[in-house]
C-alpha cells in the first residue's frame, strides 16, 4: 500500500470527524460496562488466561480502564496511557479480539440505548482493527 493510500490513524480516544457522540452515557454507566464486561472476560475460556496472567492488580487497572472509556466517549481528561503499546506483547490474535468484541457488544447494549452502544461499538471496533493492524506488522 502507498503512503497516499494509508489511512489516517487517530488516537483510539479521538473520535472521527462528524462521528456520532453518545448522549446517555454517565461515568456511572461507563464504570458498570468496565466492571461486568472485565468479569465476563476473567471467566471466558479464551479471554479468561491471557487477562488473568497479566493483570496484577484489577482495581487499578478497571480504574485505567474507565478513565480510557470516559476519555474516548465523554471526552474527559484522565486517561494518559498508550493502550496499543500496553498490549503488542499479548498472545493474542484474532478470534481473542472476536470474543472481546461480542462481549464488549452483549454487555453495552445492557447498559445503553441502541446509538449509544453504537458508539461505543464504532470505538471498540476501531481499537481491535487497529491492534490487530500493527501486531500484524500492518
Amino acid at each position: 500500500m502507498e503512503e497516499s493510500e494509508r489511512l489516517v490513524r487517530l488516537p483510539l480516544t479521538e473520535a472521527s470527524p462528524g462521528e456520532a457522540r453518545a448522549t446517555g452515557v454517565t461515568p456511572e454507566i461507563i464504570a458498570a460496562i468496565v466492571d461486568e464486561f472485565y468479569g465476563r472476560c476473567r471467566e471466558d475460556p479464551l479471554l479468561g488466561p491471557v487477562f488473568n496472567s497479566v493483570v496484577q492488580d484489577w482495581p487499578e487497572h478497571l480504574a485505567r480502564i474507565r478513565a480510557f472509556w470516559e476519555a474516548a466517549v465523554l471526552r474527559r481528561p484522565g486517561y494518559a496511557g498508550r493502550p496499543l503499546e500496553a498490549h503488542l506483547d499479548l498472545p493474542v490474535g484474532r478470534e481473542h479480539f472476536s470474543t472481546w468484541l461480542r462481549l464488549w457488544k452483549q454487555t453495552v447494549e445492557r447498559y445503553c440505548t441502541p446509538q449509544d452502544a453504537a458508539v461505543f461499538m464504532t470505538l471498540a471496533g476501531r481499537m481491535a482493527n487497529r491492534m490487530l493492524g500493527v501486531m500484524k506488522g500492518e
